[in-house]
């Protein structure tokens, strides 16, 4: 059963399991089968019941945990694997330690789905609850990638949700609406954004096809003392993918200057445009920033009282290098367009090889090829600050649709927490059973007034790990605790069910396509969470293999 367990944690397919057995066989190991009859349980099939064994084991004790805290929420959302099968995925948030230990995000269950319809989606997570015995009163949250068929207003499942428990909360993933919120951007002037993104595809694409470009590329790359990167492509469904595409074009533009100089006529005369060569440097310092808060998005523990904090540091930063300057000063401390600005007060693009020797590319002025029919402007650096200016806005328009930060002023920071207090209490329609409203606000003054002295540097998550065991929390504030609680299970994003599905498609990769659905569901179970197990109660779970005997 142990090789079993090992051969999921490392991702080693099940058909492997009978030579793993006869290694150790052949290494002497203690009580190992001499044999590799049926009844040994050395083959594939008993591989494969003892399997489902550990995972019902593990599976078992996360609902346990999950059915004795006090409060949880839902993670989940839906995607296609490489054979094209529709999958829903479903992760729990949840405090263990009944509500006294630390908070937890576990995969649960990846299921089947005939169809992505609202009704569909709804029908799957109800009979996901009622099959599990997870108490519903105590579902605090759903979090969502935000899709329609998920935040639909009237139909969607939440709403569906809501309207026969009115407190569940529906989570729009921070992670996917600051995508979104890049995304805007491009909205005022989309036929100069699309046209460098098809320049930056065409690097990929023409380097791909051929490994006699490439070896070119590298030659030219150690000329200039680059290190070897390949050039990658912009996917409209990864969130990070046009920041890191266009940093790396950045890295490997004197290479690729030189190589479609000397064979890609067309595509050289098109990207030593002034224009394009703007608004590719100007990108890869601007979504840099942007993916470095996404990434903090992501984080396993997102803390939800930090979200006003980092969005405000992203904001104030990108104000100081493109809002409030005038042109002279624009992207000043912006690393590659003030780099770029530079070198372009010549009209040219000048890069230095190892050998010192200067090669130079003149830019053009003049209206992106896409676009030249409907524009008369030339490209100029004015028309670019302009259109770079315009793209800051519509990205800070969108990020300001956000909770405020906490207010460092006594006088403010009571009146918010009230008024936050209040919100959390109406929103959730918090009755006496799960909450003392009266007793709440009465302790709310005091709770807040020691959390701000004894923790006022740490996260929410921090100061509770440091508090959950101090008794006198508990006896002062029973009620102002179960609001924290609630607070900690509230998710911010869906970045663990991104993540569930890039493990989905690691474990049913084109050479095991033909996994099974509860095959894969147990190897996506024991390789995401069992790795977080420190002890395995394997004499219980032989229990289990009694089961599927």
């Amino acid at each position: 059963m142990k090789i079993v367990y090992f051969c999921a944690l490392e991702d080693i397919p099940l058909d492997n399991y009978p030579n793993h057995c006869k290694l150790l066989r052949e290494l002497d190991t203690r009580n190992m089968p001499a044999s590799d009859e049926y009844s040994s349980y050395v083959n594939a099939v008993s591989g494969k019941e003892m399997l489902m064994a550990i995972k019902d084991h593990i599976k078992m004790k996360f609902l346990c945990d999950i059915r004795a805290s006090p409060f949880y929420s839902l993670l989940i959302d839906e995607s296609t694997d490489h054979t094209i099968q529709k999958h829903f995925i479903i992760y729990a948030l949840y405090v263990t330690n009944a509500g006294k230990g630390p908070i937890r995000c576990v995969f649960i269950e990846l299921l089947s789905v005939e169809n992505v319809s609202a009704k569909c989606i709804f029908d799957i997570v109800n009979k996901f609850l009622q099959d599990n015995m997870l108490d519903i009163c105590r579902l605090i949250a759903i979090a969502t990638d935000g899709a329609s068929v998920m935040v639909g207003h009237k139909r969607g499942v939440i709403a569906r949700f809501q309207e026969s428990m009115p407190h569940i909360l529906g989570v729009h993933c921070i992670a996917h609406r600051q995508a979104l919120a890049a995304k805007d951007g491009f909205v005022t002037h989309p036929y100069v954004y699309a046209f460098v993104d098809k320049v930056a595809n065409k690097v990929y694409s023409w380097l791909g096809k051929s490994s006699k470009r490439h070896d070119e590329l590298w030659k030219i790359m150690s000329d200039y003392d680059i290190v070897d990167m390949r050039a990658l492509q912009i996917h409209s469904v990864r969130w990070l993918s046009r920041g890191q595409v266009m940093e790396r074009l950045v890295n490997i533009m004197p290479a690729i200057l030189m190589q479609w100089q000397r064979s890609e006529k067309k595509w050289y005369k098109n990207i030593t445009i002034f224009s394009v060569q703007f608004m590719i440097h100007f990108l890869a310092d601007v979504l840099k920033e942007l993916n470095k808060l996404n990434m903090e998005f992501q984080r396993h523990e997102m803390d939800v009282t930090t979200i006003g904090a980092m969005i405000d540091l992203i904001v104030e930063k990108l104000r100081r290098r493109y809002i409030d300057v005038d042109a002279h000063n624009f992207g000043l401390n912006s690393p590659c367009l003030s780099s770029f600005l530079k070198m372009a007060r010549d009209s040219m693009l000048s890069y230095e090889d190892a050998n010192g020797n200067l090669h130079k590319h003149a830019l053009r002025f003049e209206s992106i090829p896409m676009d030249a029919n409907k524009r008369k402007e030339i490209g100029s650096l004015e028309e670019c600050i302009c259109m770079a200016k315009i793209y800051v806005k519509n990205i800070l328009e969108s990020l300001d649709r956000r909770p405020s930060s906490y207010p460092s002023n006594i006088t403010d920071r009571e009146r918010m927490t009230h008024e936050w207090l209040n919100r959390i209490i109406n929103r959730l329609n918090i009755d006496t059973h799960m909450i003392d409203i009266r007793k709440c606000m009465n302790e709310r003054e005091d709770f807040v007034g020691m959390l701000c002295r004894v923790a006022e540097h740490k996260s929410m998550h921090d100061a509770w790990k440091a508090y959950i065991d101090t008794k006198s929390w508990w006896d002062l504030y029973p009620e102002m605790m179960k609001v924290w609680q609630i607070a900690l299970v509230i998710p911010a994003s869906t970045s663990a069910c991104e993540r569930g599905f890039s493990r989905q498609n690691f474990i049913k990769s084109t050479s095991r396509s033909s996994l099974g659905l509860d095959t894969l569901d147990a190897l996506m179970l024991l390789s995401i969470d069992a790795r977080r197990i420190h002890h395995i109660d394997w004499e219980d779970t032989k229990l289990f293999t009694v089961h599927y005997d």
